[in-house]
């Protein structure tokens, strides 16, 4: 393992998912990395090769499937990506890049940030939605007004 080249990560993907991945991995050129869950205790960045075990105790299982892009654009993890889905690859709805933040992080840590944005995001998502649709009501409310005038 090359820790300078383009790699992924994966955390608890089906069997039937890597065929798949392993295929546009190839035609990207990026190493493929099945993170062993005996080593979920490590950090990210020992993961990926960049930084020397620690010898951590054994942590849990994730709660679900993850992917993790490291030393690449994010323009190369688009295109990954929107090949991915014409390949009809079921990609897990927990991705993230690696950053110098997260390279300290174990998966577990990682997966409980990204489960706080995802959740973060839906708010929001929601909030707006709420918040679009009151407003068409209260809008339609004035026209209706204007109407009766």
């Amino acid at each position: 393992m090359n820790p300078n080249n383009p790699m992924l990560l994966t955390f608890d993907l089906q069997p039937k998912q890597v065929p798949a991945l392993r295929v546009l991995c190839v035609r990207h050129g990026i190493q493929l990395i099945k993170a062993d869950p005996a080593q979920y205790g490590e950090t990210i960045g020992v993961l990926c090769g960049m930084d020397d075990a620690a010898g951590a105790a054994e942590a849990p299982a994730l709660a679900e499937p993850m992917l993790l892009f490291a030393n690449m654009p994010l323009a190369v993890v688009q295109k990954f990506l929107n090949e991915a889905k014409t390949a009809k690859f079921a990609r897990p709805s927990l991705m993230a890049m690696l950053t110098e933040t997260n390279r300290t992080w174990t998966p577990l840590q990682l997966q409980e940030q990204l489960m706080e944005e995802r959740v973060m995001v839906r708010e929001k998502m929601q909030s707006i939605h709420e918040r679009s649709g009151h407003d068409h009501d209260h809008a339609h409310h004035h026209e209706e007004e204007g109407h009766e005038s």
